[in-house]
């Protein structure tokens, strides 16, 4: 049966299973029309034949997952990874994404200083925000559990990601991820303040028994905690109208799966908790 239409994928769900063009072969097979892209995978790959492949797939880019690190306080890592995400943003728009995924890192090693890194990776995209206009890129701002606010990313919330694309304004947006997000008890409000301004819903589910801190226990919608269907329907209101993107890291389970079994699975719960769908 073919993918319901606002079905898309992470390359990151099957990033142990399949490589660059197994995985654009293969989501093509089940009929899968979006993908969000792990930039090192293109880059490894090559980028112009990234390009030819996904289009001769039938496929669109989503985004690309993800910038180098916001947050460094040395300013030759700031130089460089500035560089890095130049590059990113420039490949971003070959492969004619929605987005290029803004997960800023957290404080550098050793530092206690959480809101000089947060300053530093405001910073850092407002520098980069006049290449990505001019490319037509949006810079897609990810709040990450607060779990991994010291290696991960130092906006926890949805507020406080929106915040900041409030004072940066046009070229930046909101990726809404699930996993990360589902726990916020002010996460009704964030998602009504971010009104015109959600650029990716990526959806798995978080298990009650999860047995990692970085993410990377993951379950397959309908095995865990999320009301999916409610978010989806508040990122809806809120003026979301694109795909719904399963982004499932799962080290335990279905990383360990044979990827087609796992996009089937996944494609029938899509089904059954958004049943328009079906």
């Amino acid at each position: 049966m073919a993918a319901p239409a606002s079905f898309a994928i992470h390359q990151g769900t099957t990033e142990r299973q399949w490589g660059f063009a197994e995985s654009v072969e293969g989501y093509a097979r089940h009929g899968i029309r979006a993908l969000t892209v792990r930039r090192s995978l293109v880059e490894e790959y090559g980028s112009a034949k990234a390009a030819r492949l996904i289009s001769d797939a039938g496929l669109q880019v989503l985004g690309v997952s993800r910038c180098a690190s916001l947050t460094e306080d040395d300013p030759v890592r700031i130089a460089e990874n500035h560089d890095e995400n130049l590059r990113a943003i420039a490949l971003t728009a070959e492969l004619a994404g929605t987005n290029l995924a803004m997960i800023s890192s957290g404080p550098p090693q050793g530092s206690t200083d959480l809101a000089g890194a947060r300053a530093r990776a405001q910073d850092a995209l407002a520098a980069l925000l006049p290449e990505a206009r001019a490319a037509g890129v949006t810079l897609g701002l990810e709040a990450i559990h607060p779990m991994r606010v010291v290696t991960g990313c130092v906006w926890s919330t949805l507020g406080q990601a929106n915040a900041v694309c409030e004072e940066l304004g046009t070229g930046t947006a909101l990726i809404v991820d699930a996993y990360h997000v589902w726990w916020d008890p002010d996460l009704d409000a964030a998602i009504r303040a971010a009104t015109g301004r959600i650029v990716s819903f990526q959806i798995s589910d978080w298990l009650a028994d999860t047995q990692s801190v970085i993410g990377s226990d993951r379950g397959m919608p309908g095995d865990g905690v999320i009301d999916l269907r409610r978010l989806r329907d508040q990122v809806r209101a809120a003026g979301y109208d694109g795909f719904d993107e399963l982004e499932l890291f799962s080290e335990r389970n279905w990383w360990q799966r044979d990827p087609d079994e796992l996009i089937e699975v996944a494609m029938a719960r899509h089904r059954e908790i958004f049943s328009e769908d079906a």
